[in-house]
């Protein structure tokens, strides 16, 4: 299971307000009727359901990418702290 996660620059975060983590994590599964593996990139609704290990990765990768977002947000560069006392 290889996790691939695309980010952004804050140009463009700012130039879409709906943002949200793209994480893309290939499994493949066997297909019973047709008899062959398919590789899938999101999982189903059923996956989600039966909080399938495929599932499970992709909803924890998406939380530690918000944290990670929320984290970089919140913390302010030396300058910007120093500006807010006047030194």
């Amino acid at each position: 299971v290889a996790a691939r996660v695309e980010t952004r620059t804050a140009d463009q975060l700012a130039a879409t307000s709906d943002w949200a983590p793209d994480v893309k994590i290939e499994t493949s599964f066997y297909n019973p009727r047709t008899g062959t593996n398919i590789a899938t990139v999101r999982p189903s609704k059923l996956q989600r359901r039966r909080h399938q290990i495929n599932s499970l990765a992709v909803s924890a990768a998406e939380r530690e990418l918000e944290l990670l977002e929320k984290r970089n947000q919140s913390l302010k560069t030396k300058a910007q702290t120093q500006a807010k006392y006047g030194w």
